[in-house]
């Protein structure tokens, strides 16, 4: 999508400034310990919406390809309605705090954990970090990806922000983020979702091969270094060092 605040707003005589950046700053799963179109996860991604108020599938790209049976299909939607489409695809709107719901397939997994990576592009105003949440879970690590200033913060200028949102939350099927902007002048430009399943297993196998052995401590090394979910022993939804004590914990007490 060419990024644009907004270009001609039909019927309101708005002209709106393009700045002609691209999405500079989202980045492959990989650094999180999976890739795109591994087993256990699904990815799906927007750079031009086709509509304001209605569910937009994904046409960027989306995983796996077709959805099994009963999954939901990902979309993203604006919920207020009070939004319009800008001439480049964004949701856009200069009179409304906009709120938008983003869904997401995820494999279930009974006991197990989703990994969920949001990213988001927004031009002019940005989201509002207190209001973003995943199943009800807030985000437990957040990063801007990019940044690229507009111009002064008024309806024509504010900033291209790129921000990546992780979550951990229950591997139930079906992921629901939820967000709205900080104030009035936000224009969606473009999304990503990526998620990864883990079953719930023996935590101090972390090589998933049935056996606790020392071997699995290499494992949780790797797992650590790549921030993989695997690591996170104590199962607070981070990957840091409290987690080596927890896998030592974890290993002396085995499993069944």
């Amino acid at each position: 999508m060419r990024s644009c605040l907004g270009c001609v707003a039909v019927g309101f005589g708005l002209s709106l400034i393009g700045v002609g950046v691209g999405a500079q700053g989202f980045v492959q799963p990989d650094s999180f310990g999976w890739s795109r179109g591994d087993a256990h996860s699904t990815y799906a991604e927007w750079d031009d919406f086709a509509s304001a108020v209605q569910p937009n599938a994904p046409d960027i790209g989306m995983f796996p390809v077709p959805l099994p049976a009963g999954w939901t299909p990902p979309t993203v939607q604006e919920t207020t309605g009070t939004a319009f489409l800008t001439s480049t695809g964004n949701i856009y709107s200069f009179t409304t705090v906009l709120e938008f719901e983003v869904q997401v397939p995820a494999e279930p997994m009974v006991g197990g954990t989703t990994t969920v990576l949001l990213q988001t592009k927004t031009l002019g105003r940005e989201i509002d970090p207190a209001t973003i949440v995943c199943d009800g879970q807030g985000p437990v690590e957040v990063v801007e990806l990019y940044r690229f200033n507009l111009g002064p913060d008024d309806i024509f200028g504010g900033d291209l922000v790129e921000t990546l949102w992780r979550f951990e939350v229950p591997a139930d099927g079906t992921m629901t983020i939820t967000f709205e902007s900080l104030d009035t002048s936000v224009s969606l430009d473009a999304v990503a979702v990526d998620t990864f399943s883990v079953p719930a297993t023996c935590l101090a196998d972390v090589n998933q091969n049935g056996t606790v052995e020392p071997a699995d401590f290499s494992a949780w090394i790797a797992a650590f270094n790549t921030g993989s979910p695997l690591a996170d022993q104590n199962q607070n939804g981070t990957v840091e060092p409290a987690d080596f004590s927890a896998w030592i914990a974890n290993f002396n007490a085995g499993c069944p």
